[in-house]
């Protein structure tokens, strides 16, 4: 791992004499702020034939190739903006477009930019300037994206796919991160739903967030927010910002006390033989407090203009202690249920630090790089203590278990601009994670463990993009060599090791003219375990139930196809993926009718998926409409025979935003999920409808919203799997309706805009 890291900044060193001359520049507004994706063209006199052209980036920049100016004129252009022209010769190195708006009879109209884009098979869509901006919750905002929905416990993912994989400013990011900013902050946002080679192979979604940058100073951001539902909760943010010419620090701080009540009542039948077990928990339910303590600091510094390095640090406590309360009713074949009453108190103590060392440097007009070193340790310590009564007989079981992560990762990333409209990249990213696991139980059914788990992965990936009138084309291969061992310290028998050798491909050919944009993909994926599900530590929850891992886990090898295509206020995309060694739960059976809960790979799943959305203003009035379909293929075995799970799922959801003079802002949130089959679990339908109401103060530095969450009171997730001989029922009501106020204070309104990469983000959500 050392010589590998050593060998990775050698390389990014010596690559500073490699680059050639090209004209560099930037697109901006009226404000100073980069205008993305602003088209670049090289015109020859006299006659004005076009010789070169680019599109600016996200943050506004370009390049052309220097060899091919000439005594030509550049005309720089892009929708809602007036289009300039200036001579190539006399080019000073920035230049400022006018937002366009014509006047009709004492009417003004001005143009509208779409808010979202296809651009090279990515959804990007614009927050700066928009009332998406204007959300006091980064979920609540990206909620309402194309392609992206809420779940039952009230998270935000990417309809069909899961959670994404997270980038902020190109580095990689964790969910929690994300949390730390605010709708206020984000310029742009970037929903690619087939990545290519360039991206971690684990993964099947990625999301890009793009913030934006203010002028030198000072910033203070404050928020507290209260909730009351079934319980109350509220956090506590805290952030400040400082920026001068070259130096940027920031320090971020949020305490929230989150409190909760579960509704979980379940039922279990299994099939033995001739005989058929029941168990009901007809009543079980959890109260739930949580504390926790997150903190960060960061800092970057321009060494040059083409050199910044920079350091952070970060780390959580949380204390999350949770009471269940329940009755088991049991019995099997025509007998009487008998019952029992069951206590469960779970108190877990989580603590992760964090610490990222990074290098941007453009070596020339041509070439840049990124260096990201990180390390990261995970402390977890917690107590069961389980308490069952029947027919005043009363049985305790108490378990105890910590466990100790740690993950080191550098990661080095190139890119090349050999031409106008030609990029190539490549790179490679190592790390080593390392678990080690206690646990220790009363319970005569849970054997204690003590086991280690090392993993190590080496990557290396290089793609190609290039443009060619108007088509784009990118090609890429993604390499990923992993070794994971899993050591049993009470019985060597157990010890595994598994090694892959893994090649991922992708390819994608885009078409952009007269308005309309599309493009055609293909990529390869795959889906980890995750080190709870890896481990053969048993976790108790009842005389006849308890859960375990699989150390015999595969990981899952997807393969998609997807097309995409816009044009103004429509955007549509479908898709074709099939995946091998499909990664589930399933359930095995013991001695004694125990039912074990468990993880398994599956041959094979296949499933088709479409989404559609249509969004345009009217005046006061901005709806945005989102329809999505998710058609599984998938069987498993029930009862002896093969049980088909074909069910497509849908969901419809209308975001509503209404603008109103003096800055207040009404938004109405509606959404409705028809249920059908996710992998083996059948769901039933449910809905969703959320309220808020905003108002800004003192130009906008003031901000309160009050906001009624799930106001139907409908977000019940209610399931049925059946699955080996077992079948089993659920109803997941987290009791997520409420009621909250939201108080935002800005003062000079910086961003914290942090340069590094997060090079373990991927394992650390494997935690």
């Amino acid at each position: 791992m050392k010589r590998m890291i050593f060998t990775a900044m050698l390389l990014h060193c010596v690559c500073a004499g490699i680059g050639a001359d090209s004209l560099t520049g930037k697109v901006t507004d009226e404000a100073h702020r980069g205008v993305a994706y602003a088209n670049v063209v090289l015109l020859a006199l006299p006659d004005s034939v076009f010789v070169a052209g680019t599109v600016s980036d996200a943050d506004g920049c370009f390049m052309l190739e220097a060899s091919a100016l000439g005594e030509g004129l550049l005309r720089f252009s892009c929708l809602g903006y007036h289009s300039c022209t200036v001579p190539a010769s006399g080019f000073t190195g920035e230049v400022t477009l006018c937002e366009e708006s014509v006047r009709l009879q004492g009417v003004e109209v001005v143009a509208e930019r779409p808010v979202h884009q296809l651009k090279d098979g990515a959804l990007l869509t614009r927050v700066e300037g928009t009332t998406l901006s204007q959300y006091h919750r980064i979920n609540d905002m990206l909620a309402v994206l194309p392609g992206m929905t809420f779940t039952v416990s009230g998270e935000v993912e990417v309809f069909g796919l899961g959670t994404p994989v997270i980038y902020i400013n190109n580095r990689k990011a964790r969910a929690d991160e994300l949390q730390q900013l605010t709708p206020q902050d984000i310029r742009s946002v970037e929903l690619i739903t087939n990545p290519g080679a360039r991206y971690d192979a684990e993964g099947k979604a990625v999301l890009k967030v793009y913030t934006l940058r203010r002028d030198d100073g000072h910033a203070l951001l404050a928020e507290h927010v209260s909730e009351q539902g079934r319980r109350y909760s509220d956090y506590e943010t805290l952030r400040y910002d400082y920026w001068n010419r070259k130096l940027h620090v920031s320090a971020y701080y949020q305490y929230a006390d989150y409190r909760s009540v579960v509704n979980q009542p379940q039922s279990h039948e299994l099939a033995l033989g001739d005989s058929l077990y029941l168990y009901r928990n007809p009543d079980q339910g959890d109260r739930r407090d949580t504390k926790q303590h997150m903190w960060y600091a960061n800092a970057d510094y321009e060494l040059t203009a083409r050199h910044v390095i920079g350091a952070k640090v970060e780390g959580t406590h949380t204390r999350d202690y949770t009471f269940r309360t329940g009755s088991l009713a049991y019995g099997w074949s025509h007998a009487p249920l008998a019952e029992k009453d069951i206590d469960n108190d779970y108190l877990n103590r989580t603590d992760v630090y964090h610490a990222n060392l990074f290098h941007n440097a453009d070596w020339s007009d041509r070439l840049s790089s990124a260096l990201n070193l990180d390390f990261v340790y995970n402390r977890n310590r917690y107590r069961q203590a389980t308490a069952e009564t029947s027919s005043g007989d009363r049985l305790e079981t108490e378990s105890h278990g910590k466990g100790n992560l740690s993950i080191a990762s550098g990661q080095l990333a190139f890119d090349y601009r050999p031409a106008s409209g030609v990029q190539v990249g490549f790179g490679s990213d190592v790390s080593r994670v390392h678990t080690h696991n206690e646990l220790q139980s009363t319970a005569d059914n849970v054997a204690a463990s003590l086991y280690d788990e090392d993993e190590v992965r080496a990557a290396a990936f290089a793609d190609v993009s290039a443009e060619a009138g108007d088509f784009s084309f990118r090609a890429g291969v993604r390499y990923e060599y992993m070794q994971m061992k899993f050591r049993d310290r009470l019985d060597a028998s157990g010890n595994l090791t598994h090694r892959f050798h893994n090649v991922y491909p992708s390819a994608s050919v885009s078409y952009k003219r007269n308005g309309w944009s599309q493009t055609l993909s293909f990529s390869s994926r795959t889906t980890r375990p995750s080190f709870r599900q890896l481990s053969n530590a048993v976790y108790y929850s009842n005389e006849f139930m308890y859960q375990r891992g699989n150390p015999l886990l595969l990981p899952a090898t997807a393969y998609k196809l997807e097309w995409s295509i816009s044009h103004k206020p429509f955007y549509f995309s479908a898709s074709y993926t099939y995946e091998k060694n499909h990664l589930s739960t399933c359930h095995e059976e013991e001695a004694g009718n125990r039912i074990i809960s468990t993880f398994c790979n599956y041959r094979r799943i296949h499933y088709l998926k479409a989404t559609l959305n249509i969004q345009k203003t009217f005046g006061i009035w901005h709806p945005s409409l989102t329809l999505g379909i998710s058609q599984p293929f998938f069987k498993v075995m029930y009862r002896g025979e093969p049980l088909a799970y074909h069910s497509p799922n849908c969901t419809a959801a209308l975001n509503q935003q209404f603008t109103f003079p003096k800055d207040y802002l009404l938004s109405v949130y509606y959404a409705f999920y028809s249920g059908g089959d996710l992998e083996s679990v059948s769901i039933r339908p449910y809905q969703m409808l959320n309220l808020e109401l905003q108002k800004d103060f003192f130009e906008k530095r003031f901000s309160v919203s009050l906001k009624a969450y799930d106001l139907l009171r409908t977000m019940k997730f209610r399931e049925e799997q059946r699955e080996g001989n077992l079948r089993f029922t659920q109803t997941e009501d987290y009791q997520l309706w409420n009621f909250s106020v939201s108080l935002v204070f800005r003062f000079n309104q910086l961003k914290n805009t942090y340069r590094g990469k997060n090079s373990s983000a991927s394992d650390m959500e494997r935690m």
